[in-house]
């Protein structure tokens, strides 16, 4: 066995050990309902009332920068994630590996069961702990003058909604610590090097299509 082989598999060993001593513990236990209601603040729902937020924002000031860079940020970002996470990696969750230990899976807030297409079943990196922290960033650049007030407080929620995933079942450590990374480097590629080329394509979309709307309207 080389190596690497070797760590990856004490890795796998810490990631299973580590994620059961949460999930099975008293603490997870008494949270577990906490865990479900907040977790609703990293799914798809949940920022799609933001972005609808910010389109209704933009629409009202005329101003839609905000919708713009968060909209942009999320397209790249998420071709990104869903590269690495359904045709690269390919873990699956917990409730699925660790089925016979006990593990159940606990975050139907919002969503049918059956439903649940085969591409939910994966696990790394975990989105929810990856696009917190990313929008986090979108916020803290568009309010720059709170900059490190707002990251700070997406820290700090995003390690909050890092262990309600853990509780609920549908994340290792690893997919959680990931997420962090992630949410950084999606934030360092968007806005460090693309957002320009992105902001000039959809205000450039925006003034083309302008006279096909008015022209309805």
């Amino acid at each position: 066995m080389s190596l690497l082989s070797e760590y990856l598999e004490k890795l796998e060993e810490w990631d299973k050990k580590t994620f059961l001593s949460i999930y099975k513990s008293d603490f997870s236990r008494r949270t577990k309902k906490f865990a479900i209601v907040y977790s609703f603040l990293g799914s798809m729902y949940f920022w799609g009332l933001v972005w609808l937020i910010w389109f209704v924002y933009g629409y009202i000031t005329k101003d839609y920068y905000l919708l713009v860079i968060f909209t942009s940020g999320f397209e790249q970002s998420i071709i990104i994630h869903s590269i690495i996470r359904y045709k690269i990696i390919r873990r699956n969750r917990p409730f699925i590996t660790l089925q016979k230990e006990g593990v159940k899976k606990h975050d139907d807030f919002l969503r049918i069961p059956y439903l649940m297409k085969e591409s939910e079943k994966k696990s790394f990196p975990s989105g929810h702990v990856t696009f917190l922290l990313f929008f986090g960033f979108i916020f803290a650049y568009y309010f720059s003058d709170f900059f490190w007030i707002i990251i700070t407080i997406f820290i700090v929620l995003d390690i909050i909604m890092a262990l309600s995933r853990l509780i609920l079942g549908v994340h290792f450590p690893i997919d959680v610590i990931f997420g962090f990374i992630f949410g950084i480097l999606y934030a360092l590629l968007y806005l460090g090097v693309t957002y320009i080329f992105w902001v000039n394509f959809y205000y450039w979309l925006g003034e083309t299509l302008s006279p096909i709307f008015h022209f309805w309207l």
